[in-house]
């Protein structure tokens, strides 16, 4: 479940706009395929937000 503050849970509508209009796909290299990933379901964009997140706290710690 989703306790992030409204401007937060923001942040995962425009990954999920992002990947819909095609825009993921132009920052990932062409060896990478395109096909074989579990749809991106807000719980599945909320979970790639928050480790996102969790890995920009480590490195910039």
């Amino acid at each position: 479940m989703d306790h992030k503050p409204a401007h937060e849970t923001d942040e995962v509508d425009k990954l999920a706009a992002l990947i819909q209009a095609g825009g993921f796909w132009r920052l990932a290299p062409e060896w990478v395929p395109r096909t074989g990933y579990v749809p991106p379901t807000r719980p599945v964009l909320i979970r790639v937000r928050d480790g996102l997140e969790h890995r920009w706290r480590h490195v910039h710690a």
